[in-house]
This record gives structure tokens, C-alpha cells and sequence, in this order.
């Protein structure tokens, strides 16, 4: 059996002893043992003297290029790497696009994007601004990358993704990575981090893979280096919380838990094109990636008119894929199981808490035997859908709006049909990265912009006339803003050039009307 070892300072490091074992999470067949690295101050201080220098060397247009050439690096072994999603991660072949697929489609973004900033060493942000009516003396914005490392902790769901997504970011800006992704399906990512090494497409020291764990990674950061983590709010909490980051004042970017909502508005009727939508989006969020999305639905607000309706048709439809729930390389099996032992285990805790407040109404937890496994094996949840009480679901203390159960579960929420009552249900999970609002009265999705956003990262809104092209709420483009407010962690990535902000210092020059003309030129065209 195979040792993933870490990628640092230039060269794969000799395999120690093993720290944890991967197994396929449909079979439980082991499939790696993963090592743990050491020299971690090292690394942190060759990225930042070898990488960055390199990079900060390049124009935005030429670091752009790195990343389409990435791209097409990893296009060439798409194929593969889908089928190891599938082994490592439990993930459907569908699910393996989501992820690889958009890893590519992030770097293919953010190429672009550099495309728009041209060949200045850095952004300028706003047009000089007179400190005084009569003075020559300007005041104008402009962002350089920062002067360290990027560091970046990898949730499990996405180890593609995930990690791709903000290399793209942290490299384009001009910071060198150290890429530590989430132990139990690294299998993909070390595979990943491979093919980019062997590519050497990029500046030495400009990417550097940790398997394994973090050790005493952190002791090591300063001042100018940035911490980007997708987890647990509790480890979120830990990072923010660490001597290091707190004694230089690290900046720290989390993206955390996530109750997300969506809300069908009082006008929605059966038999439309936009109820449809609703359904079909409820059954993919809460299915895709078996449930394990941090943009995934997990609270349903429906008015009390149209409730029986809609779980009606919603558990028609996860019975559906309940009956094809099971080891993903079987033909027909269109939901995986849990990625690990830990996952499923915490699962069926919260669906246990959630119960103190809300009724399953649709599968169960206990079922065991799945398609294509033996009895007992592996990691499997078949869809599990909960049904609270209006009087329940405006109670800010209630389990729906504390606990968000990673994997295929989301609660029915009855509501009164305002935006007050839909207001208050989606303030009570204390902010999400992304809600979706199902309705054609203009008047309606007006107030929920304005009442809804401020705990929000993301608002969908979906009408009967953009039914037809809309894309699942779970679905995160690079050019929009990935991060949320309050339990989701206050972090902020992606969003076109304002992705780049985390990585860069924001500067005030002030000078002569032409000096700062002379010495910063113009705004481009993507600032």
C-alpha cells in the first residue's frame, strides 16, 4: 500500500511513519497510509523567500497564464482523477465533476480575470481623490500583494475544489501557497499536487503540499501572511485563537458552518415551471455530494398553505434516490456514501438533536444494506428529510437553526407566508454563506433582499421567467462572493477581483496630482 508523503522545500519528503490510514468509504478497503511531515517553519520560510519573490517577479497577466496552463494540465488527467474521486471520496461520477471540474473551471476564471489586469506589478483601487478643494496634494488607493505566505486548510468535501479554488486566488495575487488539505480524502488532492509539481509550470516555491497533519504549522506564521481555513466553526475558533496568529496579528479568513435556507415565496403554485425548480433544486442540495456541500439547503421555509404539497413531492423524490444510494461504481447509483466513519457517526447525532424540535417524515437513519456493498459496510445515509411546526420554527432556540447535520438532511419549515415571519427563521441560524428566494412577486423578493442580505453572503433569486436556465443554489462561481456572515465564519473568497483583496495590502499613496500620475498610471479595465 502506497504513502502520501508533504511536497516541501522543492522536493516530495521521505515517507516516516504512517499517521493516519484513507479507506474507500463505500467498501472500508484501505487504500493509503498518509505520513506526517516535520521542518514545518521550513516551509513557511522558503515559500515566503523563494516563492514569493518569484512570483511578485511576474505580472498579473504572466501569473495568469500560469493558471491556464494548470488548467490544461489538469484537463489531461480529468478522466483520472474523476475515477479516484469516486474510490477515495464516495463520490457518484457526477459529484467528481462538481468537484474536479470546477478546480479547473476556478483556474480558468481567475486566468481570465488576470487577463483584465494587464502587466502593472499591482491593482489600483479608486481614481485620485483632493485632500482639500484647493490642494494639488492626491490621495489614491492601490493593493500589492503581501510580503508572506498563503496558508491553506482544506475541508474534506471538495479536495479539489477546495484546494484549487483558492491556490487560483493566493498565486494570481502574487502569494505563494502551502496547501494542506483534510486527511480522510486527501488521496485526491496529493494526486493533484503530483501532477502540478511534476507540470512545473509554476515558480519554485510557489506551491507546497502538507498531508497529513497541521502540526506545529501555525507557530510558525507572521505578520505578513494570511490564513485561509473551510472547516468546523470550532476549528475555526482554535485558528483564530492561536498565539501565533493573535501575537502578529495574522490575517485570517474562515468559512465555517452554514445553516442555508431557501424560501418559497406565498405566491408559488403547483403545476408551475418555478415550483418545479424549487423541488428539483431541494432534492439536488440535499443529495449532491451526498449532502456534504457547505452551500447545501438545510432549512425549507414553506407557507403553511402549500406544505403538504411540497413534502409531498420532495419525498417522492428522495425515495427515489434512496432506493439508488450505494457504492458509486456501481451503475445506477446516483447518491455515495459519507465520507468517513466520523462523518456518519455525526450524522446520525444531529439528526438525533434535531428530532428534540422537529419529526422525520421521510427515511431512516438506522437503514443499513446499500447498493453493491455487503451488509454493515461502509459509510451510508439514505435521505433524511424532518417536518418542524410553524410555532417550532420561530423558536430562535430550536435544534434546525443550531445544529447543521453535514450529509443528505434538511427541515420543513412552515411559515405565515411574510417576509417578517421568513425574515426571522433565516436570522435565527446567525448568518450563511447563501438563501434562495422561490417567488414572482416583485414586491415580496424586494423585501427580501433588503431583509435577508445582511445575513447572507449569497441571494438566489429565482422567478418563473429564469426557471428554465437557473442553476442549483449550492453551485459557487468564481466571479461571486463565497463566505457569510456570523456562524459562517465572516470570511469572504472568490468574487472576482475582490477574491484577490485577502492576499494583497491595500495602500493610501499620497502625492502631487502628476507625481501620482507619473508613478501609478491608470485604473485597468478589471479594477
Amino acid at each position: 500500500m502506497r504513502t502520501l508523503t508533504s511536497h516541501l522545500l522543492g522536493a516530495w519528503q521521505p515517507a516516516g511513519a504512517p499517521s493516519a490510514t484513507l479507506v474507500n468509504p463505500a467498501t472500508e478497503e484501505p487504500l493509503a497510509n498518509v505520513s506526517r511531515a516535520s521542518d514545518l517553519g521550513k516551509a513557511v520560510a522558503y515559500g515566503r523567500e523563494v516563492g514569493g519573490p518569484a512570483l511578485r517577479a511576474l505580472s498579473f497577466k504572466a501569473r495568469g497564464e500560469l493558471l491556464s496552463g494548470l488548467s490544461k494540465v489538469l484537463y489531461a488527467h480529468r478522466e483520472e482523477l474523476l475515477d479516484l474521486a469516486m474510490v477515495s471520496g464516495g463520490c457518484t461520477r457526477g459529484d467528481a465533476k462538481f468537484d474536479v471540474d470546477g478546480a479547473m473551471g476556478v483556474l480558468a476564471a481567475y486566468a481570465q480575470v488576470a487577463e483584465g489586469l494587464g502587466e502593472q506589478p499591482w491593482i489600483i483601487d479608486d481614481e485620485p481623490a483632493s485632500v482639500f478643494r484647493t490642494s494639488k496634494v492626491r490621495v489614491q488607493h492601490v493593493s500589492l500583494p503581501r510580503h508572506g505566505i498563503a496558508v491553506h486548510i482544506n475541508a474534506f468535501n471538495f479536495p479539489a475544489w477546495g484546494m484549487i479554488g483558492k491556490a487560483a486566488v493566493a498565486l494570481l495575487a502574487g502569494m505563494p501557497v502551502i496547501s494542506k488539505p483534510a486527511t480522510s480524502t486527501c488521496l485526491l488532492a496529493h494526486r493533484i499536487a503530483e501532477i502540478i509539481v511534476d507540470a512545473k509550470i509554476l515558480p519554485e516555491g510557489a506551491f507546497q503540499f502538507l498531508a497529513g497533519s497541521a502540526g506545529d504549522l501555525l507557530d510558525h506564521v507572521g505578520p505578513q501572511d494570511v490564513i485561509a481555513f473551510t472547516g468546523s466553526a470550532a476549528t475555526g475558533a482554535k485558528i483564530r485563537g492561536h498565539a501565533a496568529v493573535l501575537a502578529n496579528n495574522v490575517r485570517v479568513n474562515i468559512e465555517a458552518d452554514s445553516l442555508n435556507a431557501v424560501v418559497l415565496g406565498p405566491d408559488l403554485e403547483r403545476g408551475t415551471e418555478l415550483f418545479d425548480l424549487a423541488i428539483r433544486d431541494a432534492i439536488t442540495e440535499l443529495t449532491q455530494k451526498t449532502g456534504q456541500k457547505c452551500t447545501a439547503t438545510r432549512r425549507i421555509l414553506v407557507p403553511e398553505g402549500l406544505l403538504e404539497g411540497v413534502r409531498e413531492a420532495i419525498g417522492e423524490g428522495l425515495a427515489r434516490r434512496a432506493s439508488v444510494t450505494g457504492d458509486p461504481t456501481v451503475k445506477g447509483v446516483k447518491m455515495g456514501p459519507l465520507a468517513s466513519a466520523q462523518q456518519l457517526a455525526d450524522a446520525r447525532e444531529g439528526i438525533r438533536a434535531l428530532q428534540a424540535d422537529a419529526t422525520i417524515v421521510q427515511g431512516d437513519p438506522a437503514r443499513e444494506g446499500f447498493e453493491g456493498v455487503s451488509e454493515g459496510k461502509g459509510y451510508f445515509l439514505e435521505p433524511i428529510l424532518l417536518e418542524a411546526t410553524s410555532e417550532a420554527a420561530l423558536r430562535a432556540d430550536a435544534a434546525f437553526h443550531r445544529v447543521e447535520v453535514f450529509a443528505p438532511v434538511a427541515t420543513l419549515l412552515p411559515y405565515d407566508g411574510s417576509i417578517g415571519a421568513a425574515a426571522a427563521i433565516i436570522r435565527a441560524g446567525e448568518g450563511s454563506l447563501v438563501s434562495t428566494v422561490y417567488s414572482d412577486d416583485r414586491k415580496f423578493t424586494a423585501a427580501a433582499v433588503a431583509e435577508l442580505s445582511p445575513h447572507l453572503g449569497r441571494l438566489v433569486i429565482n422567478d418563473e421567467k429564469n426557471a428554465g436556465g437557473a442553476f442549483s443554489p449550492g453551485c459557487v462561481f468564481p466571479q461571486g462572493n463565497h463566505g457569510g456572515p456570523g456562524r459562517a465564519g465572516c470570511g469572504a473568497e472568490l468574487g472576482g477581483t475582490f477574491g484577490l483583496d485577502l492576499y494583497m495590502q491595500r495602500t493610501a499613496i499620497q502625492g502631487g496630482a502628476s507625481q501620482l500620475a507619473r508613478l501609478l498610471g491608470r485604473r485597468s479595465a478589471a479594477s
